[in-house]
């Protein structure tokens, strides 16, 4: 039996240059990491991954957010291994980069003011008490030309 060919599949060529993929060097991926103000933050429970786009800081080699009480801060207390992923254009290639790495809540003031987590604008509204740095493991970042 063959297979029916999926009308909604449309394939286009590509020039060589599109499609191929450059590795980002750690200081470009936090370059772009200090210019972007959202990412999305992948946190897990015993179901698997689940997502929340939040506005974060990339400073001193580590990422900051603020957050308001609810799922997300549940889920990384018991699982503090996270990802946070942000993705744009630059110089006319999109990019992806990856920060992997574990986030603990942030208690000494001091280390909150220092970070300007505290200053940090959010998407929503609600008071976001909580702080949170992210202990990066690993940075990875790709850069690539596409046809849009």
């Amino acid at each position: 039996m063959s297979a029916t060919p999926n009308p909604y599949l449309h394939v286009t060529e590509t020039s060589p240059s599109l499609g191929e993929t450059e590795t980002l060097e750690a200081e470009e991926c936090w370059r772009l990491l200090a210019a972007a103000r959202v990412g999305r933050l992948a946190v897990s429970d015993e179901l698997g991954a689940d997502i929340f786009p939040l506005n974060f800081l990339a400073e001193s080699g580590s990422l900051f957010f603020r957050s308001a009480p609810g799922t997300k801060i549940v889920r990384l207390t018991k699982r503090p291994g996270v990802a946070l992923e942000i993705d744009g254009t630059d110089s006319g290639k999109r990019f992806s980069v990856v920060v992997r790495g574990d986030a603990h809540r942030l208690n000494d003031d001091a280390q909150i003011a220092d970070s300007g987590v505290s200053d940090l604008p959010t998407m929503t509204g609600s008071d976001k008490w909580n702080y949170f740095e992210i202990t990066p493991r690993t940075v990875t970042g790709v850069r690539f030309r596409t046809s849009r």
